[in-house]
């Protein structure tokens, strides 16, 4: 990612969650492969993805949702605690009983920004895309 991209998904970040310590860093590597911090401690990350047949960029943000077993909160209470937010709420999907849908309560309406699934290791990830023309 370029810095100006690195800048306007940041901002789009810190405006959707309502945190302005949500900093997105380049990788030190310098492919499309960033991280996400929030008060310098590293939450997930970011890739940026581009169609190749539509030419459309995608950023996908991935974070890992860490549960101890001493610890019995909610994946929504987690990333409630972690983004900072309490506008943040999951839903089930139905029959599907592997993941859930992740929204942000609005005003008019709710909006519908991700999912959080179960990995093969019985762990969780939240992953959120950003399509070019949120920003």
């Amino acid at each position: 990612m370029k810095n100006d991209e690195i800048l306007i998904v940041q901002d789009y970040l810190r405006i959707t969650f309502g945190n302005e310590e949500i900093q997105i860093r380049k990788s030190e590597n310098g492919d499309d492969l960033n991280s996400i911090f929030i008060n310098n401690s590293r939450i997930g990350n970011i890739f940026r993805d581009i169609d190749p047949d539509d030419k459309e960029v995608t950023y996908t943000v991935s974070i890992p949702i860490s549960l101890s077993g001493e610890n019995n909160i909610s994946h929504q209470q987690y990333l409630i605690n972690l983004l900072g937010t309490d506008k943040i709420f999951l839903t089930g999907r139905g029959s599907i009983d592997d993941s859930q849908e992740v929204y942000l309560k609005r005003a008019e309406d709710d909006e519908y920004i991700g999912i959080v699934y179960k990995n093969d290791d019985a762990s969780y990830t939240f992953t959120m895309s950003i399509l070019d023309f949120d920003l």
